[in-house]
């Protein structure tokens, strides 16, 4: 029984170990990134304030999408967002924050369909080839990058810059560790079909449209 217990201490430490390097290894990966003049940069995501605001961490996204744009690095900006209820639709708010700090436009495409990253790609990919455009900036936190790199590049993209909020915070540890298995499963799915489609479920969408319904 001892020499079980001893084994499976064993188990779970290697385990761990390969999880904190496959962590770290995709940081540095997020991290070193390429930034270069795009075409269009790709603004995911993510939680809103019950106001409809961004919180924090979009907030950031956005900021770095606006110095991109200053900046003459990115021509264009596509934010791409899922809606979490009313008033709460995510690619909406980032628009709002865009115009309000001088983005034209006539430079936001707005997608309200990127209920993840595979579907922000495809939705991106798509709109990058009707117009014609081929290299993209995709603005995120650091750690999720590498797994949104390997999205666009397996829909199509032929060159994929990055850039992110060059802030820390304590969460980053859980949101790295968990970008682990999430990109380990994109890589075998996309590895096995390239043209998965995104698996999505819009639960505030599909409650809304119940109660239309009745």
């Amino acid at each position: 029984m001892r020499l079980i217990f001893r084994y499976l201490k064993f188990a779970v430490l290697t385990v761990a170990i390969v999880w904190i390097a496959a962590a770290a290894i995709i940081c540095v990966r997020g991290i070193t990134m390429r930034y270069d003049k795009a075409d269009i940069a790709v603004v995911f995501g993510n939680a809103l304030y019950g106001d409809g605001t961004p919180k924090p961490i979009l907030a950031s996204r956005l900021d770095v999408a606006v110095n991109c744009y200053q900046t003459g690095y990115c021509a264009k900006l596509f934010v791409s967002g899922s809606i979490d209820g009313p008033g709460l639709d995510e690619a909406a708010a980032m628009q709002t924050y865009l115009l309000a700090r001088g983005i034209p436009a006539d430079r936001i495409i707005v997608d309200n369909k990127g209920d993840n990253t595979l579907a922000t790609a495809r939705n991106a990919i798509d709109y990058m080839r009707e117009h014609q455009v081929s290299r993209v900036m995709l603005v995120s936190q650091y750690y999720h990058l590498p797994r949104a790199q390997l999205a666009f590049e397996r829909v199509g993209a032929s060159e994929v810059y990055g850039t992110f909020p060059h802030a820390f915070q304590i969460r980053d540890l859980y949101s790295s560790w968990r970008e682990v298995p999430a990109f380990a499963i994109y890589s075998i799915r996309l590895a096995l079909n390239p043209d998965s489609k995104p698996i999505s479920f819009r639960p505030m969408q599909f409650i809304l449209s119940v109660f239309a319904a009745q």
